[in-house]
């Protein structure tokens, strides 16, 4: 059995496939798909796929790329969202690679997301980029979480981990570990601990390095066992045990969301 820890089901590009894409992933074992949204236009349909396919998970949040496309009531219209005990947190978080992004604003809105996270006790998926160094004085800043949070498709160093696992953090590696020349992504996943690394697709991006891979291929989480496999033999572990451990420790993540 799999989990996909973070995926964007509501994406334009492959919403209309939806039933589809679930049937496949169903029929490879994944059991949840964690689909976030990104931004207020796409919550509705976000909260809409998780009530129509038992198997998506939802997770509201503003992505930091969109904090410009904020409303005057973005805090509340999120809030709604969550009131479904069913829902999680994000994608949120802080992505410095834009020189002239808004840094300020990013920190402020990622803050308000840890506080929803902290006060509903819900898992929150963090997304980092570039801004590891602000991301910790956060940490330090608010204290461990309560509830387990994830930061997703992991591309901080190995000397990080430990450090984020203190926090009560999840570590989520995507299709990336797959590509012939992931020397940091291989070496990071490898200082995770097993009962803290979990697996994700981010489809319908990062498409693994696979053989019938083409060119614009969409991603879709289907293609989860296929990274996991690959992901197995970068640590040198066992297919079975290195799935069985991303699966369980999905199931502690998002226990307070899962039906």
């Amino acid at each position: 059995m799999f989990i996909d820890s973070h995926c964007h089901l509501h994406d334009a590009r492959i919403y209309k496939e939806v039933p589809e894409i679930v049937a496949r992933a169903k029929k490879v074992g994944v059991q949840y798909m964690v689909s976030c949204a990104t931004m207020e236009e796409n919550f509705h349909r976000t909260a809409g796929l998780a009530s129509a396919h038992a198997a998506v998970i939802p997770c509201f949040g503003i992505h930091p790329w969109f904090i410009d496309n904020l409303s005057e009531n973005w805090q509340q219209e999120l809030e709604t969202f969550l009131i479904d005990p069913g829902a999680g947190i994000g994608e949120t978080g802080l992505d410095f690679m834009d020189q002239s992004a808004d840094r300020d604003l990013q920190i402020q809105v990622f803050s308000h997301h840890i506080g929803l996270a902290r006060e509903l006790e819900r898992p929150i998926n963090i997304h980092i980029r570039k801004a590891w160094a602000p991301f910790i004085h956060l940490l330090k800043k608010i204290g461990p979480l309560k509830t387990p949070g994830v930061i997703h498709s992991y591309s901080g160093s190995a000397d990080m981990v430990p450090l984020f696992e203190k926090y009560n953090l999840y570590i989520s590696f995507s299709g990336a570990v797959t590509r012939l020349h992931a020397r940091k992504v291989i070496k990071s996943m490898a200082a995770v601990s097993r009962d803290r690394l979990v697996l994700e697709t981010d489809a319908p991006d990062i498409y693994p390095t696979l053989s019938d891979a083409g060119e614009n291929k969409l991603n879709e989480p289907k293609n989860l066992p296929a990274i996991a496999q690959i992901a197995a033999g970068r640590l040198h572990m066992g297919f079975e045990e290195f799935v069985n451990r991303a699966y369980n420790n999905g199931l502690i993540l998002f226990e307070s969301i899962l039906p």
